[in-house]
C-alpha cells in the first residue's frame, strides 16, 4: 500500500519557499520518497545523483551484468555505507562542498577498483568522508522565538532539502510602559544576523492591542542604522517595525504602549512638595515629647472640669417661688 502513497508524493506539486523546507533542486525530493522501495540507494548518495549513476558505478567497479550477484552486492554495500550519513546536516552555504566530497569518495573508488578490494577501498572512501565533513564549518543555530533567520538555514542529508527555522515572522507583543509626558525609544533589532542597509518599516495601531497589519498605520520607514524610533508623545497603541521589504521580510517587532499621565519625575516633585509643607519650621524647635504630653493632659482635665460645671448648671433644683402673704 505505501508504493502508491509515495506516488502521490512523487506527483505533488513544488513544496513553498521560505520559511520552511525547500528541495534544492526540482525532480530530486521524489526520488528522496521512493527511497524506502529502491534497492541499493539511501540519503545522501541521491542527493547528488539519480539511482541509476550509483548502478552503473557498481558495473564499472564489479565489470558484471547489471543483474548479477556480484553487482547487487556493490549496490547492498554501498546502500550500508551510507547509512551513517543520513542524520548529516550542514549550512545551506555548505552544500555544494559536501557534494564535493561525496562525489571525491565515489571517484576514489573508481580508481581502486583495480588496486585494492572493494569493501576495503569502500572503507577507506567512507573514512575520507567524514575526515571532510569535521573540517565544514556549522551552521548557526536557529534562535528563539521568532524570524526568518538565512544563516542558520541547514541542507538536510536525510531528506537533500534547504531547512529554514521553523519560527513565525511575527515576534511576541512586548508591553512598554511609559508617561504621556515623557520620550521613549523603540528598537527593532533582532539577535540574529541581518543584511547591512536593511529597511526598516515602523507602523501604529491607535488604541489596541494586535498583530493585524491592516489595523496599522505606516508612520515612517528608514534604511540601516540605527533601528530605532523616539517617540516624544506616547500614545496608546501598538508600534510594529518590520525588518526587510513586505516580500522579503525577516521579522515583525510589536510593542504596546501603555500610557498613563504624568512623569515619574513630576510625581516625585510633588511628593517632595507636599512633604515640606508636613515639615515644621526650621526656625522653630519642635516641643519635646514630654512636654506635649503634659500639657495635653492640663488641657483635658481642664475641659473635664468645665464640663462638670456646665452639667451642674443645667441639671441643678431651680428655688421655690415665693409663698403669697
Amino acid at each position: 500500500m505505501g508504493w502508491w502513497v509515495s506516488l502521490l508524493l512523487v506527483l505533488a506539486p513544488r513544496l513553498p519557499g521560505h520559511p520552511g523546507i525547500q528541495p534544492v533542486e526540482h525532480g530530486l525530493w521524489q526520488w528522496v520518497v521512493l527511497v524506502p522501495w529502491l534497492p541499493g540507494v539511501r540519503p545522501c548518495l541521491l542527493c547528488f545523483g539519480p539511482p541509476m549513476q550509483w548502478t552503473r558505478l557498481c558495473h564499472d567497479i564489479t565489470r558484471t551484468s547489471f543483474k548479477g550477484p556480484q553487482q547487487q552486492h556493490c549496490l547492498e554495500a554501498l546502500a550500508e555505507a551510507a547509512v551513517p550519513l543520513a542524520p548529516v546536516t550542514v549550512g545551506s552555504g555548505q552544500r555544494e562542498a559536501l557534494r564535493e566530497i561525496i562525489m571525491d569518495a565515489l571517484h576514489f573508488l573508481e580508481k581502486q577498483k583495480e588496486i585494492k578490494p572493494f569493501e576495503v577501498s569502500l572503507q577507506e572512501a567512507i573514512n575520507i568522508i567524514w575526515v571532510k565533513l569535521s573540517q565544514l564549518e556549522e551552521a548557526p543555530a536557529c534562535i528563539p522565538p521568532c524570524g526568518y533567520q538565512p544563516a542558520a538555514r541547514i541542507f538536510q542529508c536525510a531528506t537533500c532539502r534547504l531547512v529554514d527555522c521553523q519560527f513565525p515572522l511575527d515576534c511576541p507583543v512586548q508591553d512598554v510602559w511609559v508617561h504621556e509626558d515623557e520620550a521613549t525609544t523603540l528598537h527593532c533589532d533582532v539577535p540574529f544576523a541581518v543584511p547591512p542597509d536593511l529597511p526598516i518599516t515602523w507602523m501604529f495601531a491607535k488604541d489596541i492591542r494586535t498583530q493585524d497589519l491592516a489595523l496599522f498605520e505606516e508612520l515612517q520607514e528608514s534604511l540601516g542604522e540605527p533601528p530605532s524610533l523616539t517617540l516624544q508623545d506616547p500614545t496608546l497603541g501598538t508600534i510594529a517595525c518590520r525588518l526587510g521589504a513586505p516580500s522579503e521580510t525577516l521579522a515583525r517587532k510589536y510593542f504596546y504602549l501603555n500610557v498613563s499621565g504624568g512623569s515619574v519625575e513630576a510625581e516625585k516633585g510633588l511628593q517632595a512638595h507636599f512633604r515640606a509643607v508636613l515639615r515644621w519650621p526650621h526656625s522653630s524647635t519642635p516641643l519635646q515629647p514630654t512636654v506635649s504630653l503634659e500639657l495635653g493632659l492640663a488641657l483635658g482635665l481642664m475641659g473635664l472640669v468645665l464640663l462638670l460645671v456646665a452639667s451642674w448648671w443645667c441639671f441643678r433644683k431651680p428655688p421655690e417661688p415665693p409663698r403669697p402673704l
